[in-house]
């Protein structure tokens, strides 16, 4: 059995609704058992007050039953239903017993012409109110009996003064069934009502918990896919920079071993080109091979430039004078496509610790794409600020707008436009700026053209 309980695939809406059930049964069974006994004391404290009362009419009524016998006993039967009428319309059954002849010889409710022994009354089978057998005309206090029309009966026995030999008792009664009744249906209402209740709070509840599980798993599902797409990420960066160690050391094996082979290459070339024995067509041909060769070399260049790790410089860098000095350097060409530069300096820029040459390279590489992708005669617009603890760099063209596809594949390794790039600028822009803990983001639409925006956190130095 045990076995066949851990083999068992539990829901967790089928565990909810059997605890909740069991819950319910639990609290239904208290409940109901609680309505059972607060029913029973109320019946028990009715009880009690009826006695008391049965009581005060018994000692209200007794002594003038005895004055009335002890001043005319010729007729003892007329006298005492004479003296009890006042209290028949009140709803409560009066008789007097006698002791001598145990014998009932008045009865409010059963007018008769002689005694009648109490056997043979509906006095004959009375209890005790623990439901003992009573004696009647041996008790003096409370008892139980069944009326003649099978009603429960509540009795107060009361022994009455008068002169030997005669002993009397009287019995004052109100009949119970009403009361038991009323208890009764008390008793059905107040369960219907408790077990409806339970049944709407175990509804309630089962579907409050069902709700509250709901969100925990949501809450739960985000947290996973969180934590997915950040060990996918985590996994993204380790196979980058597997791919960059592995780039890193081809590179430097590439550069080692091609660097010198085409250094030779293009001395001979050069040496070959400015001889005078080359006609025309040959001299095109030896500089098709030198651009080749050079292209070769910034190849090179390039991938050292991308594998190489960030290291912060000693010294604070000033990123206002770095970016003026690139462009700067970049005046020339922008004077030949005839463009015009829009340059906002920033004068609060803090000083940081960057690696200065890997950020000289990030800015070039950002001026040279915006120049080269600017149409003959615009606008390029460079806004470097400070933003609180951020410093914020911002370069914008109004060449092409830049697809959804090339936006989102723009910073991949390897991935160019370009006829004769190498997919390896933008690349390292992103590698170094996110090295240095900052963001680069690509924006492009017809109102502002093509835009980046580099984001370095200033941190105290």
């Amino acid at each position: 059995m045990t076995s066949l309980f851990k083999n068992m695939a539990w829901k967790p809406s089928t565990v909810s609704w059997l605890s909740f059930v069991l819950m319910g049964l639990i609290v239904a069974g208290i409940g109901l058992s609680g309505t059972a006994h607060v029913v029973n004391y109320l019946q028990e404290r009715l009880i009690a007050h009826d006695i008391e009362h049965n009581q005060e009419i018994a000692s209200a009524l007794i002594s003038k039953l005895e004055l009335s016998v002890q001043s005319n006993s010729e007729d003892v039967a007329s006298i005492l239903s004479h003296a009890i009428n006042d209290y028949k319309a009140f709803g409560f059954r009066i008789f007097v017993l006698n002791f001598n002849s145990q014998a009932l010889i008045v009865d409010s409710e059963r007018p008769f012409t002689s005694p009648v022994p109490i056997k043979q009354s509906w006095l004959g089978h009375a209890t005790r109110l623990d439901g003992s057998q009573a004696a009647v005309m041996q008790e003096n206090g409370a008892v139980r009996a069944l009326g003649d029309d099978k009603h429960p009966i509540l009795i107060w026995l009361q022994e009455m003064n008068m002169p030997e030999p005669d002993r009397w008792v009287l019995g004052i009664a109100n009949d119970q069934k009403t009361m038991i009744d009323f208890m009764g249906d008390l008793h059905w209402h107040l369960d219907a009502v408790l077990l409806l209740t339970y049944i709407l709070i175990t509804l309630l509840g089962y579907y409050a918990m069902r709700s509250i599980g709901r969100i925990y798993e949501r809450r739960l599902e985000s947290q996973v896919w969180e934590r997915t797409k950040a060990l996918e990420a985590a996994h993204a960066e380790v196979l980058l920079k597997t791919r960059l160690a592995t780039i890193g050391q081809m590179a430097s094996v590439l550069t080692h071993e091609m660097r010198n082979p085409l250094a030779s290459i293009k001395l001979a070339l050069s040496g070959l080109k400015s001889s005078a024995t080359l006609d025309d067509r040959e001299n095109r041909r030896v500089g098709l091979v030198l651009g080749e060769v050079d292209r070769l070399d910034g190849l090179l260049s390039e991938t050292l430039d991308y594998v190489s790790p960030v290291n912060l410089s000693a010294k604070p860098v000033d990123m206002d004078r770095l970016l003026s000095k690139v462009l700067k350097q970049q005046e020339p060409l922008m004077k030949e496509k005839g463009i015009h530069l829009k340059y906002d300096s920033c004068t609060d820029c803090t000083a940081m610790r960057v690696d200065k040459e890997q950020i000289h390279q990030v800015l070039l590489n950002l001026i040279k794409n915006a120049i080269e992708a600017s149409p003959q005669g615009s606008e390029i617009g460079v806004l470097l600020q400070r933003e609180e603890d951020k410093l914020t760099l911002k370069i914008t063209n109004v060449g092409e707008t830049l697809s959804e596809e090339v936006l989102q594949r723009a910073f991949e390794l390897f991935f160019t436009t370009k006829s004769k790039g190498t997919g390896l600028g933008l690349g390292l822009v992103k590698r170094v700026v996110e090295e240095h803990g900052g963001t680069v983001v690509l924006n492009s639409d017809d109102e502002i053209g093509t835009r980046v925006i580099l984001t370095f956190h200033i941190s105290p130095i």
